[in-house]
């Protein structure tokens, strides 16, 4: 059985965004949901840090992406932009990845190889339970 796998966008965010650069952002994100593609990863290596206007830029993001039921995954934090996703408390709202290429990966459905294995686990647990 093959499962057909829909295509993930990627955006690079630059390290200085303008408030017309989040404008244009924003709308290809919209148009690329809006056309069935609601899988995003937006890449942050470029961003040193962050302030409260890219934090709510991104929560813009991830709020077009969840109303056609999708998502955004955050790619390349630096440690300073980490740092601020965990004390704002955003960052528990996003699965973030070290690359791109994590991000997107983590995108793909997992191999059915996994499933009999992870059955014999769930089967042992259950067994010590009764």
């Amino acid at each position: 059985m093959s499962m057909a796998q829909r295509p993930v966008n990627i955006h690079q965010i630059p390290s200085e965004i303008s408030s017309a650069l989040k404008t244009e952002l924003l709308r290809r994100i919209e148009m690329s949901v809006e056309s069935g593609h609601p899988r995003i990863v937006l890449d942050c290596s470029q961003m040193e840090s962050l302030g409260a206007s890219e934090i709510h830029f991104l929560l813009c993001c991830l709020e077009e992406a969840m109303k056609h039921n999708g998502d955004v995954k955050l790619a390349g934090l630096q440690p300073l932009a980490q740092a601020t996703m965990r004390t704002s408390g955003v960052g528990r709202l996003f699965e973030i990845y070290a690359t791109a290429d994590d991000a997107v990966a983590s995108y793909q459905p997992r191999s059915i190889a996994a499933a009999p294995q992870a059955y014999e686990a769930l089967r042992a647990d259950s067994e010590y339970a009764a």
